[in-house]
């Protein structure tokens, strides 16, 4: 799913304690969205999560923060 979600992200926004991704807002990608973010918190529970599907058929965001120090592992994960 991680693989998935990298090659769907449309965006990335740099955060203050993390960073948020554009991902398609298609019914298929927000359930791998939940299904990911279900598994990631049992490896990585320093992680915060959110999911943002905008009205109207707008855009999807996956926020991925934590505490400090949390950024580089991202980065690495992600390819950022």
């Amino acid at each position: 799913l991680t693989k998935q979600l990298q090659i769907t992200k449309r965006e990335i926004k740099e955060l203050p304690d993390g960073y948020a991704f554009r991902l398609p807002s298609e019914a298929s990608t927000v359930k791998d969205a939940a299904e990911w973010i279900t598994y990631e918190r049992l490896c990585c529970p320093f992680f915060d999560f959110g999911l943002e599907v905008e009205r109207n058929g707008g855009a999807m965001w996956l926020r991925l923060t934590g505490r400090e120090g949390v950024k580089p592992f991202i980065r690495a994960e992600f390819g950022i």
